[in-house]
């Protein structure tokens, strides 16, 4: 009885590893991708608002 219960505690203790590595690599996916669209909306805004000016220096 007691290896079985041994046994059922590690195998939980490897379930929340798993799951717990899991959950840090879709995090660092996800804050990876946050920062890939901020870099990406902070450049757009950098061109659109760049464009409009050189375009009324020149109008």
């Amino acid at each position: 009885m007691a290896t079985n219960n041994k046994r059922q505690r590690e195998l939980a203790k490897q379930k929340h590893e798993r799951q717990r590595a899991r959950r840090v690599a879709e995090e660092k996916k996800r804050r990876r991708q946050q920062i890939i669209a901020g870099v990406l909306i902070g450049a757009l805004v950098i061109l659109t608002t760049g464009g409009f000016l050189i375009g009324q220096l020149f109008s």
